[in-house]
């Protein structure tokens, strides 16, 4: 499996990369990318899901393993708000048996979740029926 780096978004901004944070309260949403045969799942969050998704399935700047994308939160938020859904979602993913993954591709390390974040992702549903 094969992922790009982590780096600037065509435009959106990410916090903790060098770029500060988007502050602007706005539709922001959370995506999953589920690599069914490797039981492993990408958490990604952005302002235009579509275009973010399109953009994983690009030869420069996506994965060479096929996924399954899943749209499966919205919120009206500011960038560091959604990142806690966004951690929320990773641990939903690791208590359901699959390993969230960078987008290097590497497992995300689970020590790096709050309790409020695992609070929050064990109350999220299930959005496969695999």
């Amino acid at each position: 499996m094969r992922a790009p780096f982590g780096g600037k978004d065509n435009g959106e901004r990410r916090g903790g990369m060098g770029y500060g944070w988007d502050n602007e309260v706005r539709d922001r949403y959370i995506y999953l990318l589920a690599f069914a045969a490797k039981r492993q799942v990408y958490v990604g969050q952005s302002v235009d899901p579509i275009r973010r998704i399109k953009s994983h399935r690009r030869p420069s700047g996506g994965w060479d393993d096929p996924f399954l994308p899943l749209v499966v939160h919205r919120e009206q938020c500011t960038e560091a708000e959604i990142m806690d859904f966004e951690y929320a979602w990773r641990w939903n993913v690791h208590l359901h048996g699959w390993t969230p993954i960078t987008l290097n591709g590497l497992p995300f390390d689970m020590g790096l979740l709050r309790p409020s974040a695992k609070e929050r992702g064990g109350a999220l549903p299930w959005p496969f029926i695999i």
